[in-house]
């Protein structure tokens, strides 16, 4: 993990992409190119993009221009005749915030928070663990709970999600792998020739997205232009996924990996050489490719903190050809992440062996379901000196979450025929029947927040001998009303910072308004009209800056102690204190667009 000190020298990595512009009505890429021509120049690259007719991807080369000019060019577009929108795309670092909790007071985290953390962080998992394991033994012996699963079991996610229970019920014909017949495309860093995935990869059917060839091969290499590196992420995610029922070949520690579905076959689609630098871009493209192909599930452990059209628009396009799509919530970072928080995807957030939720999950009311991500036996392939290394090894993070639960979508696919939902259904409703089915299923355990954790724990048996929705006893939710179960989060007004700050939201009523209404020197009652203009790109601020991010906390945490009566003045201009005259002086200093400029020192 970076160091504070690292990642406040990095802050500024965004890179710019391109934009996403939405035209009034379809058939005017005539009038998008003129636009375009206009504002950027005659060299740029206007590609239609999605089903409405009215979407464009603006393109000429990476770092055509800096994060100010892409800003500061949006607002033009925006404001030409016949464009309805019009936003910037970059790759976004997620910043990792190593805080203890999420659902800790702030004032007991920041005391945490020294470096002395790790060790404190020792200390508490261990005395939790050991009190768990005294409390599930003493229900197992009175008949109360589960079986205890301890860490070094290679095999104990599966039992916990009962998939062998599901392979013995639902797939009892020997010649058939759970899983057959399904294609999982794997968007993430490529792959390497790992003897528990390598069987079971579709490399013709991939591509990658960095280089522009068919060569998907994770190079193992960090990049000089990419904030944090993972390599070797794609292989890992993969292999609890896909990975055949025992050992593929001899490792040290005498390990292996099943994966959840090792009848599927996967497509690794290489977008990046990191999950901490998110290029939009590429994964929108990715997801396109997917659905374009004819693939049945994308899962995705990888995700950035901030939010486009563009990628949006490729996950509504998926959807329509009922492509599912599943993400990890995000790791060591305070909300759930895109894409995971779009309403269209399934946001995986990673349980414990003692059935809580891992410490370093993202969590909050985007979540859908939890799964294991906590003592997570991975296949891994290193280089050392230019050979490369097989191994078998332990991790953690939702970026497992995720895989295990597109590993469980694959059962049900299988298990109930593709082709045959298809024809009862329609494809385009099949996503939103396993999300519901997969959510009516979960395992809820004790003292469990379904508006922080999702609906439970998965449980492959219970979702496979769930019946299918039908249209008389039952009927079908519509797609567009089951997306209502979501706020928007998109658009850079309020809902987006209520989901960027969830956590000292929900303790803090509407001092998040307050807080931002002294930022851009308004009152609440205008403030919604002023965030419609900038919020998006001070919404990005936040997500890029790590400092920022911190800095508003603290004061949302500072708001929190004052005395209920001095709130009766929110709803009038109130006078900025240090600290959020100090974040306008780092957003000044951040690069920001002359629109936002204007708006933070309160100017025409």
């Amino acid at each position: 993990m970076l160091s504070n000190q690292q990642m406040t020298q990095n802050t500024f990595n965004s890179r710019f992409e391109g934009f996403f512009i939405e035209m009034v009505m379809p058939d005017l890429e005539d009038r998008c190119r003129e636009v375009v021509s206009q504002i950027l120049g005659d060299n740029w690259r206007c590609t239609p993009i999605g089903d409405n007719l009215t979407e464009f991807e603006i393109t000429l080369n990476d770092d055509a221009l800096s994060i100010k000019q892409a800003w500061d060019k949006t607002y033009e577009l925006r404001s030409q005749p016949g464009v309805v929108d019009a936003e910037p795309l970059f790759a976004v670092p997620v910043q990792e915030s190593r805080k203890q909790n999420w659902d800790e007071p702030a004032e007991l985290v920041s005391n945490t928070q020294s470096k002395n953390t790790s060790i404190f962080e020792l200390i508490f998992s261990f005395l939790d663990r050991l009190l768990d394991l005294f409390v599930s033994s003493r229900r197992e012996a009175a008949g109360l709970d589960r079986p205890v699963f301890q860490a070094n079991d290679v095999t104990w996610t599966l039992k916990e999600l009962r998939v062998f229970e599901a392979w013995q019920k639902y797939f009892p014909d020997s010649n058939k792998l759970p899983g057959h017949g399904i294609i999982i495309a794997h968007p993430d860093t490529g792959y390497t020739q790992h003897p528990e995935i390598v069987d079971n990869l579709l490399l013709e059917e991939g591509y990658d997205f960095v280089d522009s060839d068919r060569d998907q091969r994770d190079p193992l290499e960090k990049s000089d232009t990419e904030l944090i590196n993972n390599p070797g992420h794609g292989t890992s995610t993969a292999s609890v996924i896909i990975s055949p029922p025992g050992a593929q070949a001899n490792y040290g520690n005498g390990k292996y990996v099943t994966g959840v579905a090792p009848g599927a076959k996967l497509v690794p689609l290489r977008v990046s050489y990191s999950v901490v630098l998110l290029s939009n871009r590429n994964l929108a493209q990715a997801i396109e490719y997917a659905a374009d192909k004819g693939f049945h599930i994308i899962s995705i452990s990888l995700g950035a903190g901030f939010y486009n059209k563009r990628l949006r628009s490729a996950i509504v396009y998926a959807q329509k050809r009922g492509v599912i799509i599943i993400a990890a919530s995000g790791t060591w970072i305070p909300f759930v992440v895109f894409p995971a928080a779009y309403d269209e995807v399934i946001a995986v957030s990673a349980s414990t062996i003692n059935r809580k939720i891992w410490v370093g999950a993202s969590r909050g009311r985007k979540v859908d379901v939890s799964a294991p991500g906590d003592n997570i036996w991975y296949a891994r392939t290193v280089k050392e000196k230019g050979n490369l290394i097989h191994r078998i090894d332990r991790g953690q993070g939702t970026s497992f979450s995720a895989p295990l639960v597109a590993g469980v979508a694959a059962l049900w696919l299988s298990y109930h025929g593709r082709d045959k939902l298809i024809q009862r259904y329609g494809a385009e409703k099949i996503p939103f029947i396993f999300n519901q089915l997969l959510r009516e299923t979960c395992d809820t355990p004790v003292n469990w927040k379904p508006n922080r954790y999702g609906a439970g724990i998965v449980n492959a048996e219970k979702l496979l001998a769930a019946p299918l929705p039908d249209n008389i006893n039952r009927s079908v939710i519509p797609p567009a009303f089951a997306l209502q179960q979501h706020t928007l989060i998109e658009s850079g007004e309020l809902d987006t910072f209520a989901h960027m700050f969830e956590s000292q939201q929900e303790n803090n009523g509407d001092l998040l308004n307050l807080q931002l209404a002294q930022l851009l020197q308004t009152n609440q009652t205008e403030l919604p009209k002023k965030l419609q203009e900038i919020g998006q790109e001070l919404a990005f601020c936040f997500a890029v800056n790590p400092e920022l991010y911190e800095q508003f906390t603290t004061c949302l945490s500072a708001d929190e102690k004052q005395q209920p009566q001095t709130r009766q003045f929110q709803s009038l201009r109130s006078q900025p204190s240090d600290s959020t005259n100090t974040m306008r002086e780092m957003l000044l200093k951040q690069g920001i667009s002359e629109t936002l400029n204007r708006k933070l020192m309160n100017r025409k």
